[in-house]
């Protein structure tokens, strides 16, 4: 079997053709191109150089194989799956049609991720029996389960043992699945009515334990500050060498150019020599032509090194435009830590407080019944509070005058991922690539980097990550993927490389590395 992939202005295509010839006049055939079943992608009949080729709408839609490269199959994927198998089953049987002829690889079910609904290949004359086609997309799935999730090891090993007894049904697929439902929803109803009748327990002075917690916890944020700070000051002094290497491989730059000019002035004045009768061995068109190349070889270095120039100046305000981007995300997530402490804190203490009268007086009196153990710990936990109080004011001072009023752990570090930042300032946001995968599109549940215009497809495009490189390539949008104005090809991989223009439809970047 034959198959490719070929892009028009808004659609995508899966091709398919069988190595023996196909009758056009088969029942088969005419089903399938004449009807639309519900199940089944779209398809039509086309004739290239004497071969039939068989043309499957894949528009907005992604391989199994593509979209569950680097995720797991939870539950609700399996569900959807196995459901949609059984139901293009059922479809295929109203329509007369032969199972065999479906294709159950992996690289031909294609996925509609809004609506949830799976869609496969039916090729005439393709004859694989199902039950076995079956077996092998279980035995695919069993490596890629999510094993943290329960209710999908229980449903993919039950559908896996099911697809590999003898005499394989489809009601036995439909048993297992529903099986298991019934399972998952007793347990749940199980977990809902243990955790009804379980009460939770009333702590009065317990919590006071974990005071001594979070003083090690605010001596290692002191000390990661200490750090901090010699990190900044150490990627100050690479700044610094950087600059001055940057300024270097500029004067560098136009070194040459002004020798050639520096030359051209010399040869001039030769020339000059020669009219007045000083150098008359030498011809004057010599002399004049060397100063013309001259010249234009100098014109030409510092056309180039102020191209140079100006490119540097731009990659570095784009570099600025993520710094800073990055400096206003760490310091609104540092300042919402340092809320959320605060908060804590004063809810610790407003208990406390309410569980024992004058506690913030620090005149306070203990009972004379200080041989009970509840006294015992009442003065105990006294002490350790009025310590958590004074360990906090001194923290806050110290941080206070050292670093300011926000604490930015990473502030400042110019060295992070790679990223795709606008090429319009301020009307997309930047995308940053921090994880192997990302895919790229406007539906929020799907898409690792969400670009909220209608032009870009639910699910545009992905970037994979290997060893350091970055590779762009799109996933069937309808509108495709470019890199430098050149649209990338269905199924195409493109290296990325730094500062290369990178367009989702009408959505414009910049990739920096």
């Amino acid at each position: 079997m034959y198959a490719e992939y070929k892009r028009d202005v808004s659609h995508n295509y899966l091709i398919l053709r069988e190595e023996e010839k196909v009758n056009t006049a088969s029942y088969q055939v005419r089903m399938l191109t004449g009807n639309v079943i519900p199940s089944i992608l779209k398809c039509r009949l086309q004739g290239l150089d004497g071969n039939l080729l068989f043309y499957y709408d894949i528009t907005s839609r992604q391989s199994l194989a593509s979209f569950y490269e680097q995720r797991k199959f939870h539950r609700k994927d399996l569900h959807m799956l196995f459901c949609g198998f059984i139901r293009v089953l059922e479809e295929m049987a109203e329509f007369l049609m032969n199972t065999d002829q479906l294709l159950l690889c992996p690289e031909y079910i294609f996925l509609d991720i809004e609506k949830r609904e799976v869609k496969f290949c039916c090729l005439p004359d393709y004859h694989h029996p199902i039950q076995e086609q079956f077996r092998e997309l279980t035995e695919y799935l069993l490596p890629r389960l999510d094993h943290e999730d329960s209710q999908a090891v229980s449903m993919g090993y039950g559908v896996y043992r099911k697809a590999m007894e003898t005499g394989f049904q489809l009601e036995h697929i439909k048993e297992a699945i529903y099986q298991n439902r019934e399972v998952t929803e007793k347990s749940n109803d199980r977990e809902s009515t243990q955790n009804q009748e379980q009460k939770p327990p009333e702590n009065n002075l317990d919590t006071m334990d974990n005071f001594g917690e979070k003083i090690q916890e605010k001596a290692d944020v002191s000390h990661l500050l200490k750090t901090d700070v010699e990190n900044k000051t150490s990627k100050r002094k690479k700044g610094k060498k950087k600059e001055e290497s940057d300024f270097q491989k500029s004067s560098n730059e136009w070194t040459g150019a002004l020798l050639c000019v520096s030359t051209a002035a010399v040869l001039i004045i030769f020339l000059i020599l020669r009219y007045l009768g000083y150098l008359p061995g030498i011809p004057a068109e010599a002399i004049f032509g060397g100063a013309i190349i001259l010249l234009a070889l100098a014109a030409f270095l510092s056309w180039t090194a102020e191209k140079k120039k100006q490119k540097k100046q731009m990659s570095a305000e784009w570099r600025q435009k993520v710094k800073r981007e990055l400096d206003d995300t760490y310091e609104s997530s540092s300042e919402k830590r340092r809320t959320e402490r605060s908060s804590e804190d004063l809810y610790e203490a407003d208990s406390v407080q309410e569980k024992m009268p004058e506690w913030g007086d620090i005149k306070y009196k203990m009972p004379e019944r200080t041989g009970e153990t509840g006294a015992n710990r009442l003065e105990n936990s006294q002490n350790v509070y009025r310590e958590t109080v004074q360990q906090n004011e001194n923290y806050e001072t110290e941080k206070t005058e050292n670093y300011g009023e926000t604490v930015v752990l990473s502030a400042g570090q110019t060295e992070g991922p790679a990223s795709l930042v606008s090429r319009e300032p301020g009307e997309l946001a930047t995308i940053y690539l921090d994880r192997d995968l990302m895919v790229i599109g406007k539906m929020e549940n799907a898409a690792d980097a969400v670009i909220s215009l209608p032009t870009v497809s639910r699910i545009h495009a992905k970037i994979r990550k290997v060893d350091e490189e970055y590779y762009l390539s799109d996933l069937n949008s309808r509108n495709g993927t470019s890199v430098n104005g050149r649209l990338l090809k269905t199924g195409e991989e493109y290296k990325l490389q730094d500062e290369d223009q990178v367009e989702f439809a009408q959505a414009r970047y910049i990739f920096l590395k």
